[in-house]
C-alpha cells in the first residue's frame, strides 16, 4: 500500500496508490514509515544537496587532518581515497538527480582538493628523499 500526500489550497490530501511511483527513494528514520519516495524535483534537489554537503563536511575534516599532520604521510592517501569515493558517488548515484551546474561545481571542488592532496603527497615524498653525495 502506497500513500501520496498532496497539498492543494493549504489542505493536505492523502491518496492511496497501488502502482509504483518514480522518484528519489530513501529510508526514513521513523519506524512506522519504511521508505519515502520524493517526486517533486525541487525537493529532490534539496535533499540531494544536503546529503552531498554532509559528505563534503566529512571529507573536509579528513583533508584538514591530513594537512595538519606532518608525521602521518598515510593521511594523504586516505584523503585521496575519500575524494575518489565522493566523486564516484556523485557521478554514479546522484548524476541523474543533480543539474549540470551543481554537478560541475561539486566536481571542481573535488578536483581542487585532489590537486592540493597530490601536492602535499609530493612534498612529503621530497622531504623523505635525501640527496646524498660522495662522503669524502
Amino acid at each position: 500500500m502506497k500513500y501520496v500526500v498532496k497539498k492543494r489550497n493549504k489542505i493536505y490530501e492523502v491518496l492511496e496508490l497501488d502502482y509504483p511511483v518514480k522518484g528519489y527513494k530513501f529510508k526514513s528514520k521513523n519506524e512506522d514509515i519504511k521508505s519515502i519516495t520524493l517526486v517533486d524535483t525541487i525537493m529532490i534537489s534539496k535533499v540531494v544537496d544536503k546529503k552531498i554537503n554532509m559528505m563534503f563536511q566529512r571529507l573536509l575534516m579528513i583533508v584538514n587532518d591530513a594537512f595538519n599532520s606532518d608525521d602521518n604521510p598515510s593521511g594523504t592517501a586516505i584523503a585521496l581515497d575519500e575524494i575518489a569515493f565522493v566523486r564516484s558517488t556523485i557521478l554514479n548515484k546522484y548524476h541523474k538527480l543533480l543539474n549540470d551546474k551543481k554537478e560541475g561545481l561539486y566536481l571542481t571542488k573535488l578536483s581542487l582538493l585532489e590537486q592540493e592532496m597530490f601536492d602535499k603527497m609530493l612534498v612529503n615524498q621530497l622531504d623523505n628523499y635525501k640527496v646524498s653525495g660522495k662522503g669524502r
